[in-house]
C-alpha cells in the first residue's frame, strides 16, 4: 500500500486530527490571553487603590500639615508599590508609574512646605490614574 492510498483511506481521521490540534492551539492561546488580562486588570485595580492613598497622603501632608496621615515614608512605600505593579502592565502604565516615582523622589521632601511640589505630585497622580483607567478600558 502506498502512502497516497493510506492518506486517502484515512482522510477523515487526518482531518479530524487537524481540527482537534487547531482547536487545542486556539484554546491555549485564548487561555493565555485571558490570564494575562486578568493579571493586568488585577494589578491596575490595585494601582488605582494605591494612587488614591498617595493622593490622600499628599493632601494630609500639604493641606492639613498632619504628619501622621501625611507620612512621607508611607507615601514612598505606596509609590514604590505602584511602580512595582506597573511592571506587570502595558508600557504606558509602566512609564507613568516610573514618572510618579521620579516625581516623588524630587518633590516628596518639600511636600509639606511647597505648594508647587504638592501640585506637581498631584498632577502626576492624576496622570497615572488617567493612564491606568485608559489601559483598563482597552482590555478585551
Amino acid at each position: 500500500m502506498s502512502l497516497l492510498h493510506q492518506i486517502q483511506r484515512n482522510g477523515l481521521a487526518l482531518c479530524s486530527l487537524m481540527v482537534a490540534l487547531s482547536a487545542l492551539g486556539y484554546n491555549t492561546y485564548r487561555n493565555e490571553a485571558s490570564e494575562r488580562n486578568r493579571n493586568v486588570r488585577s494589578a491596575e485595580f490595585e494601582m488605582l487603590k494605591n494612587l488614591g492613598e498617595v493622593q490622600q497622603i499628599i493632601d494630609f501632608a500639604h493641606l492639613r500639615h498632619d504628619a501622621a496621615r501625611g507620612d512621607l515614608t508611607l507615601g514612598l512605600s505606596r509609590v514604590l508599590l505602584i511602580r512595582d505593579l506597573g511592571t506587570l502592565t502595558p508600557r504606558p502604565v509602566e512609564e507613568v508609574s516610573e514618572k510618579l516615582l521620579a516625581s516623588w523622589v524630587k518633590h516628596g521632601e518639600q511636600l509639606a512646605t511647597n505648594a508647587d511640589a504638592a501640585a506637581a505630585l498631584s498632577e502626576d497622580v492624576l496622570a497615572a490614574r488617567r493612564t491606568v483607567l485608559a489601559s483598563l478600558q482597552s482590555l478585551k
